[in-house]
């Protein structure tokens, strides 16, 4: 094992390798980083479009591939990749190896419905490799199960595997190099006038993961957060310093960011009364997971993932038969915008502020929870609604 900070941890995301020129210009600030003396693991991601141009592969040829054989075909983008930059390194002069899960050995076990990586079952014979100036250039997004099968970590998992390197190799810090150079009060292409957000708590930047903002992997935030290691989001193209994900953040910027995202449907139930509202919403075991559930007088509103939508509108008109409510309502083309920040879980009169302002932008349903506050406001008004609450709140 190392020592804290005797290993530099890199993750390069698909826009920072898309292109031969693009690795070679990686390879060049890597090497500029392993010529000092550091042993570095880089953790590479698939060129560009490259996962969605296999899935595509492989859908020409059967439209309901099992997933061994899918796993199978995805987790080569990676492999790619890691060969690329390890041969690009090495035309720099630095000794540099690729690595993928077989050779690794990146033992995976399925929990829920994605593979998470438990292990590394040749360490030693990693870490001996990782002598003062050698990259080892580690292929991301996958592992293999007890049996040798590869699979894939899910949607960004190569932060996954960024971070599990990190915690396996004793380090706190890792960096992500992406095409943004950090994590910013709102989304620059929507609002120009946004700003970067230098320090985040591990939890602000889960909730923003979770709604919306796609920069970090959220169960690579999550294991980070388990593990004590600070993620710095940096840009591949420039060499500003990033922002920084850890366990303190910043208590001086109340709202650190607004995001928006269109993967949740809205129910309410109407007509019923606040006794049988706030027990429906303090129910803990229902059967589709909830994101926002906002309670009134004589309704309740749950807000949950598309995919959820069968077993949630279901629940929600049973529920209403029972109680005799007068009528079911079901918005699926709501647009969710989340606040996110420390001062929301002790300023009331911000809070209440936003949800004044939030009505003005004819907000349909809202709820505030710890650090967030959620609106469902209609698609057409989304970008009215962004621009007002980041101007009042975030600037």
């Amino acid at each position: 094992m190392f020592k804290n900070g005797q290993v530099l941890i890199q993750k390069y995301g698909g826009s920072s390798v898309a292109s031969v020129e693009r690795i070679k210009n990686a390879a060049i600030k890597i090497s500029e980083k392993a010529k000092r003396g550091y042993p570095m693991v880089v953790v590479i991601s698939a060129m560009g479009d490259t996962t969605d141009e296999l899935i595509a592969l492989i859908h020409k040829i059967s439209t309901f591939p099992e997933r061994r054989e899918l796993d199978h075909v995805m987790a080569t983008g990676e492999m790619v990749s890691a060969s690329l930059m390890a041969s690009a390194l090495t035309e720099l002069g630095i000794r540099a190896k690729s690595f993928n899960a077989f050779n690794l050995q990146l033992y995976s076990e399925l929990i829920g419905n994605e593979y998470c990586i438990t292990k590394i079952g040749r360490q030693k014979e990693f870490e001996e490799f990782l002598q003062p100036g050698s990259v080892a250039v580690v292929a991301g997004f996958q592992g293999i199960t007890n049996d040798g099968d590869l699979t894939t970590l899910g949607r960004g998992g190569s932060d996954l595997t960024s971070v599990v390197m990190a915690r396996e190799l004793g380090q706190k810090v890792c960096e992500k190099y992406t095409d943004e150079d950090g994590v910013y009060t709102a989304d620059p292409r929507i609002i120009p006038t946004a700003s970067k957000v230098w320090h985040l708590s591990y939890d602000e930047m889960l909730t923003l993961a979770h709604f919306g903002n796609g920069i970090l992997h959220p169960r690579s935030i999550s294991l980070a957060k388990e593990s004590n290691i600070r993620l710095h989001v940096r840009s591949s193209f420039s060499n500003v310093e990033g922002s920084v994900i850890g366990p303190d953040g910043d208590d001086s910027v109340p709202i650190k960011s607004i995001t928006c995202c269109n993967k949740y449907v809205y129910t309410r139930i109407l007509g019923i009364t606040k006794q049988d509202a706030a027990e429906l919403a303090s129910n803990h075991n229902l059967p589709f997971e909830t994101t926002i559930i906002e309670v009134s007088d004589n309704s309740v509103s749950f807000g949950y993932p598309k995919s959820d939508s069968f077993e949630a509108i279901t629940y929600c008109w049973e529920k209403a038969a029972e109680l005799n409510a007068d009528r079911v309502e079901t918005f699926s083309e709501l647009t969710t915008i989340a606040l996110v920040g420390s001062g929301l879980l002790y300023d009331k009169n911000l809070v209440d502020n936003i949800i004044k302002t939030a009505d003005d932008c004819a907000s349909i349903i809202k709820q505030h929870s710890g650090l967030r506050l959620s609106l469902a406001v209609n698609k057409e008004k989304v970008s009215e609604a962004l621009l007002l609450l980041h101007s009042k709140f975030l600037q």
